[in-house]
């Protein structure tokens, strides 16, 4: 009786979203102003091409086929606005709400500031799950169905950003407005290139919504153009990520370098990592990043003594590869999300208002480092 009910109320909302789509005129997203990406790909919406470098293992080369840091932007005077995605692979955590795995998240310029405007994902995959969705080599898939971000706006021309999916892989994007709504890309409204990457911090784990992260609030608090490229748990400075960096034509690049490696690991790689970016890019500003700290530490001594361990650790490898190295700084600012123990999630990740607090925190000392470079 459950799967039955279940299944009629599956129904019951595919019947009413086809209902309501029958006056929705759908564009394809790559038509419109795709924002995010430093690398060119096959398949538009993974973040490098993975055939181009053998040395990724299985774990990276999924995390870069993710959306995640990527967005669509356009103007349209539509009083609705949808979405229609094609999905490959997803993957759910704890932690993670699904307007943030699989959902979409739709801010809209208002008074010259990006303002949110929606977060949505396709619920019926809940009821569906195991009954008409496929399970395969890949897990299970999502169901690509139709989406409303939005109804009942007014009639105006709108500036918009729609960001994709953080844990999940795209084939194909459709953008809806109503009929006879007017729907055109924008040029990118955000200056120079910055390349973030970083581990599930960067990534965006156990943030609310898919432009919640701290790269996408330092976007659209500075009006600089941050391309995120977090890889959850695999932040490890491998020295192929270093030749795909060297590789773009970021203008800067970030990098939340020392959340998941061990203190062996940092040894071992830093400066291998630095001198592949070095052998493309001579004198592009690398900015690492102090990791954040992480709750689990508030009674866990272990957990304490680990953390303080390898933050201590990095001050004194910083120290020398600043030295070591031209045009290489390290942002060390303490207690980025605050010190009152409230933004945790989980104990490790923060939630969107600790990733707001992180931005915030980093966002002086990051201006005045790319100034130097006249990126501002």
């Amino acid at each position: 009786m459950k799967k039955l009910y279940a299944l009629l109320i599956a129904l019951m909302i595919i019947t009413t979203g086809a209902f309501a789509q029958k006056n929705v005129q759908w564009v394809d997203a790559q038509t419109l102003t795709h924002l995010g990406k430093l690398c060119q790909t096959t398949n538009p919406y993974h973040r490098v091409e993975i055939a181009n470098y053998p040395e990724l293992n299985k774990t990276e080369a999924n995390l870069l086929r993710m959306s995640a840091g990527e967005a669509i932007l356009f103007e349209t005077n539509a009083t609705s606005i949808w979405v229609k995605p094609t999905f490959g692979k997803s993957r759910e955590s704890a932690g993670m709400t699904r307007n943030a795995s699989c959902g979409f998240n739709l801010y809209i310029e208002k008074d010259g500031e990006w303002t949110w405007a929606a977060s949505k994902s396709n619920s019926t995959y809940t009821y569906l799950k195991g009954q008409i969705s496929d399970k395969n080599k890949n897990g299970v898939r999502l169901l690509n169905l139709p989406l409303r971000m939005i109804a009942n706006m007014d009639n105006s021309m709108k500036k918009c950003i729609i960001y994709l999916p953080l844990y999940s892989e795209l084939t194909h994007l459709e953008i809806g407005v109503e009929n006879g709504a007017e729907i055109k890309a924008l040029e990118n409204p955000f200056r120079h290139k910055i390349a973030i990457f970083g581990s599930s911090f960067t990534h965006g784990s156990c943030a609310s919504a898919a432009g919640q992260t701290y790269p996408a609030f330092l976007q659209r608090q500075t009006g600089l153009y941050f391309c995120g490229l977090g890889m959850s748990g695999n932040s490890k400075l491998q020295p192929v990520i270093g030749r795909i960096l060297g590789g773009t034509d970021a203008d800067a690049i970030v990098v939340d370098a020392f959340s998941n490696p061990s203190i062996k690991v940092i040894d071992e790689r830093i400066d291998l990592f630095i001198s592949e970016i070095r052998a493309q890019r001579p004198e592009i500003p690398i900015i690492f990043l102090r990791t954040i700290y992480r709750e689990n530490r508030n009674f866990d001594l272990k957990s304490e003594e680990r953390e303080q361990a390898r933050i201590d650790h990095v001050e004194k490898v910083m120290a020398r590869v600043k030295t070591t190295y031209d045009h290489v700084y390290f942002i060390n600012v303490k207690d980025q999300t605050g010190t009152d123990h409230e933004t945790s999630a989980d104990g490790i990740h923060p939630t969107s208002w600790g990733y707001k607090r992180w931005a915030d925190a980093i966002e002086k000392p990051l201006l005045k480092i790319l100034k130097k470079y006249k990126i501002k």
